[in-house]
């Protein structure tokens, strides 16, 4: 399995994460190539893993934002 190691903001103010992961998705749906809905044949299980990793970072979001700020 492959790491990705980004960097969350931990500047974020609580109850922003949502916003935060909308602008992650906006970024990545601009790159798509295709319509959105659209999943080419045999692509499903990619797919449901793409989604898996989603789940997983937006909790890691989660966790962040609702950490208290650093004073």
């Amino acid at each position: 399995m492959m790491m990705i190691q980004i960097e969350i903001p931990d500047i974020l103010p609580q109850g922003h994460g949502t916003s935060f992961k909308k602008g992650i998705a906006d970024s990545l749906l601009e790159l798509a190539r295709t319509p959105i809905n659209h999943t080419s044949n045999g692509h499903e299980e990619s797919r449901q893993r793409g989604k898996e990793v989603g789940k997983c970072l937006a909790q890691e979001i989660a966790h962040i934002v609702k950490k208290p700020l650093r004073s």
